[in-house]
């Protein structure tokens, strides 16, 4: 009873963190620097309701499935509420979240972010630029900047579309591109990165575990294990050669597993 008690509490407890991470998916921000106007309905002829400035948040509640083109971008439009105001506001005018205009702000200028718009600016002086496209069907696509891995060998960027996620690992160097399945986590040594996805129902993406190490400003696979009754997930580097992490199956059990490098044959194993 006592155990039962404790889990009960647990579930309690935790359902408030869940219930602030789902809110926190649908803050917006205003990335339009002479800012958005909150319409009535969704549409650019609709009447104003109030206009939303430069860098506000806002909390989105509904999508449209109306499009418009305004100069040339072609978008849907989102239900926002702001300052006890609801109505419609232009999804192109909505390109960013809370967290992506911190990181953009400590970038020391080397990320910048306009409406839909997001450009890396490299070492050797290049900007990288990715294009969303804000629209309510399967052309859906966007673009949130993560941060700089561990070394600043890499910018990371999400890359999401109509049910399916990757993420976009650009060389600070010079803006070489490499695709991966999860944010990396990086060894100790920094001469490593793991990525776990776990996908083991939906096949939305790659149900794997993937080892790479840093070749020419780049990932290199080493190994790769792409299971069938289990997914991996939350892998941590115990050491330069052995990592943790979860085998975890459909009913949301799961057990620590762990991949080592074997010396002896310059290779790594999962083992049993």
């Amino acid at each position: 009873m006592k155990k039962f008690l404790c889990v009960v509490l647990v579930v309690l407890l935790l359902i408030p963190t869940l219930l602030r991470g789902e809110e926190d998916a649908d803050i917006l921000v205003v990335t339009a620097p002479s800012g958005a106007t909150l319409r009535e309905t969704p549409d650019t002829k609709a009447a104003k309701l109030g206009r939303i400035p430069y860098l506000a948040e806002v909390k989105r509640t509904e999508w449209s499935d109306n499009h418009s083109t305004v100069e040339g971008v072609t978008a849907c439009w989102f239900k926002v509420s702001w300052q006890g105001k609801e109505g419609w506001v232009f999804a192109a005018l909505l390109g960013s979240n809370p967290r992506e205009i911190e990181l953009i702000k400590s970038s020391d200028g080397k990320v910048r972010r306009e409406m839909h718009r997001l450009w890396l600016k490299t070492d050797d002086g290049k900007e990288v630029e990715f294009v969303d496209n804000p629209v309510s069907d399967k052309e859906y696509l966007n673009f949130t900047y993560y941060g700089t891995l561990p070394g600043n060998q890499f910018h990371v960027v999400m890359q999401s579309g109509w049910e399916w996620c990757t993420y976009l690992l650009v060389a600070c160097s010079d803006g070489r591109q490499q695709q991966v399945d999860a944010v990396p986590v990086v060894s100790p040594d920094a001469a490593r990165f793991v990525t776990a996805n776990f996908d083991l129902e939906a096949g939305y993406g790659h149900n794997r575990l993937q080892i790479f190490r840093y070749e020419n400003g780049m990932g290199v696979l080493e190994w790769s294990e792409e299971p069938t009754e289990w997914g991996p997930e939350n892998p941590v580097w115990e050491s330069d050669t052995r990592i943790k992490f979860n085998k975890k199956v459909l009913s949301g059990d799961f057990e620590e597993a762990f991949v080592e490098f074997d010396n002896k044959t310059s290779t790594w194993r999962l083992l049993d």
